[in-house]
């Protein structure tokens, strides 16, 4: 029986919740799915064999609104929030992050990446709407990824 290379990665998935909050009052909760991209599963690969000895360590947040796709490799005028924390469960890890009041003011926030130390993300989201990220705004979310 020969078993292609996606159904092994069908099991591997994430999702991602943001908690967006106006001048501290929570204003919205959204959870939705992501895509692991095909270079992200590349990266993770290297990883896992011992050809890369990074880590993901940021997420980013951008203005892109085209569906997220096997071939995505970044996201549209991009900027990097450092991971605040990471946790590990049974076969998951999640990487807490905070896009506090002073990060990507005037951005109009449409997708979001998770991303290897070397720019190669690994996964990407795009929101059905977009956030008006401004410095009244401070959002906490967290990415998991699910093995």
């Amino acid at each position: 029986m020969i078993v292609q290379e996606k159904e092994h990665l069908d099991h591997m998935r994430g999702a991602v919740e943001l908690r967006i909050y106006k001048n501290g009052i929570l204003q919205e909760v959204d959870k939705d799915h992501n895509l692991i991209v095909t270079a992200g599963r590349t990266k993770l690969a290297k990883l896992l064999g011992g050809g890369y000895a990074g880590k993901i360590n940021r997420v980013g947040v951008g203005t892109g609104s085209a569906p997220a796709a096997d071939g995505d490799t970044g996201l549209t005028n991009t900027v990097y929030i450092p991971i605040s924390s990471v946790e590990y469960g049974s076969a998951k890890v999640r990487f807490n992050f905070v896009i506090g009041s002073n990060d990507a003011n005037g951005l109009n926030i449409r997708e979001l990446g998770l991303f290897f130390a070397d720019n190669t993300i690994f996964s990407r989201r795009v929101r059905k709407s977009v956030i008006g990220k401004e410095n009244d705004l401070q959002i906490t979310g967290y990415w998991e990824i699910y093995l």
